[in-house]
């Protein structure tokens, strides 16, 4: 490997900053252990307990944590883990747990669809409990700020369920940032192939029965009451404005955490998008979003990064090797020394070369070393990590605490709002936390409550 590239075995080794991840143990206890005495234990509840929220709840546990309350909206959907954990009490509304089982719970993990993020959020923090919150941390760019005042307020501690944060790959972009091995930062793209959802929809779904058992008054939770359907729950609602966040909400915070992470990239000066159809009650079957960030240390220029969706892929990256391929998701960071790309979760960037050296021998050294380097570097679990953070009342610990988590989810949000106005390029105060040259497009930063949820600190 050459000088003029900036990188040396030496330099690349000693650029380990802070990012480098404290390796947690984990029990990785199947069920519940009465072996941790009762002083020392991180008792905590699981909001959803099917669906991703059964990896939530079961990696919980075996990151240390005791489950002493479940609560679910569809008994079906969460019966192999009430029927796992029989002896836990169980709710299909949350706020009657919380209520109930308050001096018994440290600790609250969020895995409900996107809607009720906040409010579930929200209702422990006031009552002192460190919460995990499956990702998108919440719906509108209001909720998530509400969410980081309250983190601050009642000082607990805080993670965003994006769970590649914790992971070797990201050590291993940040570190390549440290080695400066991507010289100037020109330009981002990051893309999923979501929706694998229907999206599109223009008009409500037909009223169908209620499954039984389920309790639909709580799953609609804060948003405006309407008819069950199946178009909605378990699974379609992602499509849906009013409960999802489409694509992005699904993966956004994955596959762009290593550019907002490594980059230090927090709200964009501006987002403009273009996209099938305008979004309305549902999001655009595809949709292409470029957003322009502001100066930061990693990019004094500032910064463009394009998300697109839909299967729609960024441009193949310059002089790559003929064979390779984009894959379905990811992150692609093009330098003026050198461009990496690497999958979703934050999964272990691929260096590719640029300008004359063309996927030379140069940047084949670069890989090679960068390969041995992961095979040293271990990341951490993510929920390990809040579990561990919270025992010890540590904020600072977990990689995607809300301080961090927040700004990303709200620069994501942005995104959507542009999706109402496909072609505009909409302009962000920071200052005001508003748009500055389209009044109409602030409405949708917020979100009217149903009686009987509150959203506030």
């Amino acid at each position: 490997m050459t000088h003029s590239q900036g990188i040396t075995r030496r330099s690349f080794l000693a650029s380990t900053t802070a990012l480098t991840a404290v390796t947690l143990t984990s029990t990785r206890a199947l069920g519940q252990t009465s072996a941790t005495p009762p002083s020392e234990q991180f008792r905590f509840a699981q909001i959803g307990c099917g669906g991703k929220g059964d990896s939530d709840l079961n990696n919980t546990v075996g990151s240390g944590g005791k489950l002493v309350g479940m609560c679910d909206v569809d008994p079906k959907k969460a019966e192999k883990n009430y029927t796992k954990f029989a002896d836990v009490p169980k709710f299909s509304d949350f706020r009657k747990m919380l209520d109930k089982l308050d001096k018994e719970i440290d600790g609250v993990v969020i895995s409900t669809p996107d809607h009720t993020h906040a409010v579930a959020a929200l209702e422990a923090m006031k009552r002192g409990k460190h919460v995990y919150v499956q990702k998108p941390l919440a719906r509108t760019f209001e909720e998530c700020q509400l969410l980081l005042e309250a983190s601050r307020k009642y000082k607990v501690v805080t993670q965003m369920g994006n769970q590649g944060h914790a992971g070797a790959g990201l050590i291993l972009w940040k570190k390549m940032m440290d080695a400066n091995a991507f010289g100037e930062i020109q330009q981002v793209h990051t893309w999923s192939n979501r929706p694998i959802w229907p999206q599109g929809m223009t008009q409500a779904p037909a009223a169908e029965p209620t499954p039984e058992g389920m309790d639909w008054d709580s799953w609609i939770g804060p948003a405006e009451m309407r008819p069950f359907s199946s178009a909605y729950a378990p699974f379609k609602w992602r499509g849906w404005w009013d409960f999802g966040c489409g694509a992005m909400g699904d993966m956004a915070c994955h596959n762009m955490d290593p550019a907002f992470w490594i980059l230090q990239l927090g709200l964009p000066s501006s987002v403009k998008a273009e996209a099938s159809a305008p979004a309305g009650i549902a999001y655009p079957a595809w949709s292409i979003i470029e957003y322009t960030f502001p100066p930061t240390p990693a990019c004094p220029k500032g910064v463009k990064m394009t998300w697109l969706d839909g299967k729609k892929l960024p441009p193949q990256p310059a002089n790559a090797h003929p064979q390779f391929k984009l894959g379905d998701n990811g992150c692609l960071i093009v330098g003026s020394k050198m461009t990496a790309v690497g999958g979703s979760h934050a999964s272990p960037p691929v260096p590719i070369a640029l300008g004359a050296e063309a996927y030379g021998p140069a940047v084949k050294d670069a890989e090679r070393l960068w390969r041995e380097e992961l095979k040293q570097t271990k990341g951490c679990d993510h929920h390990a990590q809040w579990v561990t953070a919270a025992k010890a009342h540590d904020r600072k610990t977990p990689g995607s605490n809300f301080e961090y988590s927040v700004p990303m989810t709200q620069a994501i949000l942005l995104g959507c709002v542009a999706l109402r106005f496909p072609g505009k390029e909409l302009k962000w105060d920071a200052a005001k936390r508003q748009f500055s040259n389209l009044p109409e497009a602030n409405q949708w930063l917020a979100s009217k409550q149903r009686a009987g949820y509150v959203l506030s600190v």
